[in-house]
């Protein structure tokens, strides 16, 4: 799956067609948060592009995701949990977050 690209078209539907008073736009932001961290899985350190700044990094994931920003390398180097492990983690958290919306099954993890 290409999460960069999934990543930038919930950018352009929550932009582009979503009140962002809206839970709506809540929940989208989520997921964009959700498919951008694992399209650049060192974000806010390595190399990651520029998001829409109408999307803030506002919500549970993001601000957790940022809170251990600083882990990350480990992860990377093949600490405790590996980047794998991690990024399937995400995976299992935007299916239950999708299904709020959303109740049709996604794809396996292990088929994409």
């Amino acid at each position: 799956m290409d999460w960069a690209m999934l990543s930038k078209e919930i950018k352009t539907w929550l932009v582009t067609k979503v009140d962002n008073r809206s839970q709506l736009w809540t929940w989208g932001c989520d997921a964009f948060w959700l498919t951008f961290v694992v399209a650049y899985p060192l974000f806010p350190r390595g190399k990651w592009l520029m998001w829409d700044p109408r999307i803030p990094l506002e919500g549970v994931f993001i601000k957790e995701w940022l809170g251990q920003s600083s882990d990350i390398e480990t992860v990377k180097l093949g600490g405790e949990h590996s980047l794998v492990g991690l990024l399937n983690d995400i995976w299992a958290k935007f299916n239950r977050h999708i299904a709020l919306y959303y109740s049709s099954p996604l794809i396996d993890v292990n088929e994409a």
